[in-house]
């Protein structure tokens, strides 16, 4: 899985973009990824990564040849502000816990991006895989995608060095 740091952070960060614009029901100011808690759909999306969580678990501990990247989002609870939401790469599973690299700081919680913490499953929020050039999970991803316009659709893809299928 070598995808350089700043190719991780531009990817990571457009996606903050768009899951931000595409899970809101109106524009707020957000930090990284604002989730509202009266979004049906999006709570049903992190529902279904937590089901499947233990597929993310066995994928991780096998190796692929054509696995490019994985990464659980985590949420964060700053004392200053929402809850955030970001991805965490470089993702190993030991047992009882998963261990990774921030994919963006939380300056308030003295988390900076590449900063290596351990992330209790509880607070999981979705997770993905690409293997052979496709996302497998991606709950949350999976759910902007249906919410964006034909043209953010396209500009979406053309970001991505995989697809994303039904």
């Amino acid at each position: 899985m070598n995808v350089g740091p700043n190719t991780f952070q531009k990817r990571i960060h457009f996606l903050f973009c768009i899951l931000a614009f595409a899970c809101t029901p109106t524009p707020v100011p957000i930090s990284a990824s604002t989730i509202p808690a009266t979004d049906v759909e999006l709570e049903a999306a992190i529902q279904q990564a937590r089901d499947t969580l233990d597929k993310f678990t066995d994928s991780i501990a096998s190796p692929h040849p054509n696995r490019t990247f994985a990464a659980v989002k985590v949420r964060f609870f700053p004392p200053d502000g929402l809850p955030q939401d970001i991805w965490v790469d470089e993702i190993t599973y030991t047992g009882s816990s998963f261990r990774g690299n921030m994919g963006d700081d939380i300056p308030s919680l003295k988390l900076s991006a590449g900063e290596k913490i351990v992330v209790p499953a509880e607070d999981i929020v979705d997770w993905m895989i690409v293997e052979d050039g496709q996302l497998v999970g991606g709950y949350t991803i999976r759910l902007a995608y249906q919410r964006m316009s034909p043209e953010e659709k396209e500009r979406f893809l053309e970001t991505l060095d995989y697809s994303i299928e039904d």
